[in-house]
């Protein structure tokens, strides 16, 4: 993970990781909570991923699903013999995935597509 980030490229990756992180009612189930250092965003993203695999994994594949987190990469980690490593795994794709869409909708509003 890239420790460099800005503390608004931060904010930016919290943000929406929250809005692909709804719950059927609509209400986010990773509240904004202006973490500072992507460290300490990856922590609670990796709890947050360990209490869904634990009690609600529909929802969490769904949410996986929504966010575009590649199923071969996802199935690789499913597949994997450590199973404690997972929630870690989870989060630290999100966040690559998160990145990655920030950084297309940037290059494209600069028109360097």
């Amino acid at each position: 993970m890239n420790e460099e980030l800005k503390k608004e490229e931060v904010f930016s990756i919290q943000k929406f990781v929250s809005r692909d992180f709804v719950n059927n009612d609509y209400s986010s189930l990773v509240p904004n909570n202006d973490f500072e250092r992507l460290e300490e965003f990856r922590k609670y993203l990796t709890e947050k991923m360990r209490d869904m695999l634990d009690k609600n994994y529909n929802l969490l594949i769904n949410t996986l699903y929504r966010i575009d987190i590649s199923e071969k990469k996802l199935a690789g980690l499913f597949s994997s013999k450590n199973k404690e490593s997972i929630p870690e795994k989870l989060a630290d794709l999100i966040i690559e995935r998160q990145i990655e869409k920030i950084n297309f909708r940037k290059r494209y509003r600069e028109g360097n597509l």
